[in-house]
């Protein structure tokens, strides 16, 4: 057997998919049908065949078909929004969705719940990408939720422990951002993307602190895929923080078949990583899933160590009824704790020694110090545990042949405990430790109804969602006397929200599919109430305690209309040229009310946040070439955020409300050269800045750079697959550059500095092999990888901040601070499937 033929050869259990040319004509499969999975576009080369008449020394591998079918390495499975092509079936997406998925087979089901259909990416007019389970055979171990999106143009990541997601990180996507507070400050575009698990929403768009945490989403091998809609969409996939993007993770779902994976990791600075799924298959209309794992470690390269650890668990179960109809029940939790490291000065800052902040020695930066070089964990800590628990139930009911009932219901509860000494003004401080308690409770419905027709898809619906954030310190020293319980300054705000959103859009298509419109139209309202439970309100010291909240209560009712419209045009066979246009609004979060900040906020100047988005761009899709260009424009209006404007306080003491345009390019390249070799490569090229910007002092900053948004990111490629003694050898070179980005002064508002760019490449290694049958007990296959990140060893900061004010008050206006970029490390790791 040829290598060529092996590479074509795939054993799936007890199945095998073989050349359709040793196949009758009769027992072909047509074109767009795959009995193994009707959902899943393919060609009419490769038929389902039960037999195990393939020798064992062919590949025998599971879950590479995407890489090793037709072409060789072809990218359904992948970074990709593109779709296998259709060449022999010019089928509208209608046709396809009532042919295999929307009223089709359990195993299509289940398939549709791990990945967007392929088809059905291609043929949207918004701009959405996913990424697959595949990439992760390209990160480290330690990779969260994050480092997964990130393999997708536009998305960068950065924070405290950026090559995993236990720490204090932020994820931005074309400029806009969710996630730390202390990585976005100063910055308009936060709190402005939707994270949902599963499809049930997440984060917090009250909380004017992050909103959603990385550590939320610890470790990625619990995930299937993850996709992104870049800007608002369609008015059914769109929530509340929907302005600028949803992000959603996919976790690992129930199957037709049982299985069992478990997996083991570990590395440089103590890092390991421990994982399981298991899978009961289909029994008596049943199926479920168990997942969970557990990740800890140190983060890379600090001169002290600053630990971290993570759990998170996953429960799912779905029961069928007759005709396809079924309800889902899942639970998600998970518990983090890490020590976050401090900022260093990137050179020498006045007050900073290797002794302490104020206490004499040699001056502590990166450049005289060591580039690694950190306060001790005694001189700077903060103690982070973040929470979360999320229950849910989902319908689907089968109106009627063509139509269907979708509804989901949910609860979720997201609490922290966040405590440390930030050293304001060092030991002097009388607010040298914090102790900060969020918490945010949630309970939601959302219903869709849709009906498929010939040349016309109407989907309608809408959510209602309440929520109940309470935001709460205390600052005290105990030099002065002060503790926990009697603090020198104090916040307890509660805030509350009922959100109601209600839609109808409708798509239709003509020309056999080749050209689609999607009208809609929605209404969205907010009922927001803040309540400053800190007695009295209004004053800046009650009972002796300053009061870091200055609001006495305000309520505010907002509601909008959100008009849409939608383009698909396949051109011809392969491209696509598609086009999205969404007016939208969101409630702003608390900032804006006056939650922790130490002036009075004027409720006047509280209005809904405006977003006329534009995504325009093409598709081109080939068995060997996928290319992806995407325009975006945005023009955000009504921003407000805070300035620590007196450089002296905890808390801001200033805001600026600004106009903002958000405008770039992005591009996403995957070419097959050969059947066991692929390139690919994203860039992100933009410039976003402030049409308008005022401060609470009277200035104006308009046409700055927004801070925080790389002006460009680009990554390169290259993974080769070769059979080495019957299993499938990788070895994957890739190269990330990340840009300079505007740095705001979070005193004056001004962006008058730029951060450092780099680059990090990255090795890593796999081998797959089925011969581990015969030393394992029921084992199917056995996965070996070894990484080598940051393989050229560069010193870098993955993320550079002006420090006057928020870190340290008083400081001069070019004292840098940089967040550490982790050294070369290295991971090796084992799995194991059943």
């Amino acid at each position: 057997m040829n290598l060529n033929l092996r590479l074509k050869t795939l054993l799936i259990g007890r199945t095998a998919l073989l050349p359709c040319q040793s196949l009758s004509p009769e027992k072909m499969a047509p074109a767009y049908r795959n009995p193994a999975d009707p959902g899943q576009m393919s060609k009419p080369c490769y038929k389902l065949n039960f037999s195990w008449k393939a020798r064992r020394f062919s590949l025998v591998t599971f879950g590479i078909a995407g890489y090793l079918l037709s072409s060789g390495l072809s990218l359904a499975n992948t970074v990709t929004a593109q779709t296998e092509s259709t060449e022999n079936s010019p089928l509208n997406i209608g046709e396809v969705l009532k042919a295999t998925g929307a009223i089709g087979s359990k195993a299509t089901a289940l398939k549709r719940l791990s990945t967007i259909p392929i088809e059905e990416l291609a043929n949207s007019t918004q701009s959405q990408l996913q990424v697959g389970k595949d990439q992760l055979t390209f990160l480290s171990p330690l990779a969260g939720g994050l480092q997964l999106a990130e393999k997708l143009p536009g998305v960068y990541v950065s924070g405290s422990n950026p090559t995993g997601s236990v720490g204090d990180n932020a994820i931005m996507i074309n400029g806009f951002s969710v996630g730390s507070y202390s990585n976005t400050s100063a910055t308009p575009n936060f709190n402005s993307i939707a994270v949902t698990f599963d499809g049930i929403p997440m984060n917090n768009p009250l909380s004017g602190d992050g909103g959603w945490y990385s550590a939320e989403i610890p470790i990625a091998d619990l995930l299937s895929s993850t996709n992104i809609v870049y800007g608002p969409g369609n008015p059914d996939v769109r929530w509340q923080a929907s302005i600028g993007g949803t992000l959603n993770f996919i976790p690992v779902q129930p199957s037709m078949k049982p299985s069992v994976k478990i997996s083991g990791s570990v590395g440089s600075y103590g890092a390991q990583t421990e994982t399981f799924d298991a899978k009961t298959g289909l029994r008596d209309g049943w199926t479920g899933v168990l997942a969970g794992g557990y990740t800890s470690g140190n983060v890379p390269g600090l001169q002290y160590g600053y630990p971290y650890r993570a759990y998170a668990f996953f429960a799912k179960a779905i029961k069928f009824f007759d005709g396809n109809d079924r309800i889902s029940f899942g639970a998600y939790g998970e518990n983090a704790y890490y020590l976050d490291n401090s900022t260093v000065p990137v050179t020498p800052v006045a007050g900073y020694t290797t002794n302490g902040y104020g206490v004499p020695g040699p001056p502590l930066s990166e450049a005289t110090s060591g580039f690694y070089s950190t306060m001790t964990p005694e001189q700077s800590y903060f103690y982070y545990r973040d929470n979360s628990a999320i229950f849910f139930t989902k319908q689907h009911i089968a109106l009627s042949r063509t139509g269907q009932f979708d509804n989901k219901i949910w609860f979720r509860d997201s609490w922290r405990v966040h405590f440390g000494s930030g050293n304001y003004y060092g030991n002097s401080s009388p607010d040298q430790i914090e102790y900060y308690y969020p918490n945010d409770t949630t309970v939601g419905d959302r219903v869709k109804v849709s009906f498929l027709s010939p040349h016309n898809d109407v989907a309608f619906g809408g959510y209602i969602i309440h929520r109940n954030y309470h935001s709460a310190w205390d600052l005290y020293n105990p030099l002065y006397g002060t503790s926990e319980s009697v603090p020198n300054t104090k916040n307890n705000v509660d805030m509350s929200q009922l959100n109601e959103y209600v839609y109808v859009q409708d798509r239709l298509h003509f020309l056999q599919g080749a050209f689609s419109v999607t009208p809609g139209i929605a209404y969205a309202a907010y009922q927001t109430t803040l309540a400053n439970l800190f007695s009295p309100t209004g004053s800046p010291l009650a009972n002796g305690v300053t009061n870091d909240t200055l609001a006495q209560g305000w309520y505010t009712n907002f509601g909008g209309v959100e008009p849409s419209l939608g383009v698909n045009w396949r051109v011809i066979n392969g491209v696509h040229i598609y086009g999205n246009v969404a007016y939208t609004n969101e409630n702003p979060n608390g900032e804006a009310y006056g939650d922790y900040y130490e002036i009075y906020i004027n409720p006047n100047n509280i209005q809904l946040t405006r977003n006329l988005d534009f995504e325009g761009g093409i598709r081109y899709h080939s068995h060997a070439l996928l290319i992806n260009l995407n325009y975006y424009h945005d023009q955000v209006d009504n921003q407000l955020y805070g300035l620590y404007a007196q450089g002296t306080n905890f808390a801001p003491t200033g805001y600026e409300s600004a106009n903002s345009l958000y405008q770039g390019v992005n591009l996403q390249i995957h070419w097959t050269p050969i059947y066991n070799l692929m390139v690919y490569a994203t860039a992100n090229v933009q410039h976003s800045y402030y049409t308008s910007l005022q401060t609470s002092n009277n200035q104006s900053f308009s046409g700055n750079l927004i801070p925080s948004i790389p002006l460009h990111l680009f990554s390169l490629g290259v993974t080769y697959s070769h059979i080495v003694l019957g299993g499938l050898a990788k070895a994957n070179l890739d190269d990330r550059y990340i840009g300079p980005a505007g740095m705001a002064n979070p005193i004056s508002g001004a962006v008058t500095l730029k951060t450092n760019p780099y680059n990090v490449v990255n090795l890593s290694l796999s081998y797959k092999t089925p011969d581990v049958r015969g030393l394992i007990p029921f084992a199917r296959y056995a996965t070996f990888r070894i990484g080598l990140f940051n393989l050229l060893n560069r010193n870098y900061n993955v993320n550079e901040s002006i420090g006057s004010g928020e870190i340290e008050p008083g400081l001069p206006s070019n004292a840098v601070f940089g967040y550490q970029g982790a050294p070369r490390t290295v991971f090796g790791s084992l799995a194991l499937k059943f």
